[in-house]
């Protein structure tokens, strides 16, 4: 199960950005998902759908705090790192259909997210993001493989 300290921590850094502390809703973050990296295989093989949604806002709040920060190169890896952090989760030798089917919905949302803060901040990003995407595209596209159980 998620650890109780994790809501607390994102709790905290959602109020951290509401008052415009933004510096410490990135540290906020970044501890929350410390915590969610130490115990996400467990937490994903009990509970997958919260174990994901969990890891796709601390990456995604992380981006959005970075972002208001004028920092988008650092907001612009919390996508790629999401991403990977996911595809590694999908990797997995026991990852079932039904685990299979939300990292995959959660990946397109990400994507989604990522292409629409890649069109507000064109300017401010460097020229390799777009072949990122790209990759990121063919990868969420691609047919499921079929050894998943």
């Amino acid at each position: 199960m998620l650890d109780h300290n994790w809501e607390c921590l994102t709790k905290e850094a959602v109020n951290a950005y509401s008052n415009h502390a933004f510096n410490d809703a990135v540290n906020l973050n970044k501890q929350a998902l410390s915590l969610l990296e130490v115990s996400f295989y467990d937490d994903f093989n009990h509970d997958v759908e919260s174990t994901i949604a969990a890891a796709s806002v601390s990456f995604l709040n992380l981006a959005e705090s970075y972002t208001v920060l004028g920092e988008f190169v650092l907001a612009n890896a919390q996508y790629e790192n999401a991403i990977n952090f996911l595809q590694a989760a999908m990797m997995r030798s026991a990852v079932n259909d039904h685990q299979y089917s939300i990292i995959m919905r959660t990946l397109t949302r990400i994507r989604c997210e990522w292409q629409l803060f890649s069109q507000s901040h064109f300017s401010e990003l460097p020229a390799q993001s777009n072949p990122l995407m790209e990759t990121f595209s063919n990868v969420v596209s691609a047919p499921k493989k079929a050894t998943h159980h």
